[in-house]
């Protein structure tokens, strides 16, 4: 009797270990577009179906921040090991169930502060530094 317990909840955890899994992306701030191994799937906040034995690659991009990006890589699991190879993709899984990225606002203009320009001071060292004369304009020779 026990045994045809043991053996649907056996199976129902490997299946739901390797299988697809939901994956919920965040970033800071939201809205931000995101990209898993370069195909588009969203705005953040945002909860997708993903793959769980390959390597993931997530980027997130929003106007006016830096592009922020996460790796997640399948690890292996000691009692998934032993079912399968270790190096059979159905040994491995991601760990993970969510992800934040943090954005880095990109500095504007507005933000920088000027730098202060010391005042000219001309060659004699004066703050009124008088400019030189303009030399008188003589009229031009007759070619003929």
């Amino acid at each position: 009797m026990k045994s045809a317990f043991f053996l649907p909840v056996v199976s129902l955890l490997l299946v739901s270990c390797v299988g697809p899994k939901e994956l919920s992306i965040d970033t800071a701030p939201e809205g931000a577009e995101i990209t898993i191994n370069g195909e588009y799937v969203g705005k953040t906040p945002l909860v997708t179906t993903i793959a769980q034995d390959k390597a993931l690659g997530i980027v997130a991009r929003k106007s006016g921040y830096e592009i922020g990006s996460e790796t997640l890589v399948p690890t292996s699991s000691p009692f998934l090991s032993f079912v399968w190879t270790e190096n059979d993709p159905k040994a491995k899984y991601i760990e993970e169930d969510s992800v934040t990225i943090p954005l880095k606002k990109i500095p504007t203009p507005s933000s920088y502060t000027p730098s202060i320009m010391p005042k000219y001071t001309g060659g004699g060292g004066s703050t009124s530094a008088a400019l030189p004369e303009v030399p008188a304009l003589r009229p031009m020779p007759d070619l003929d």
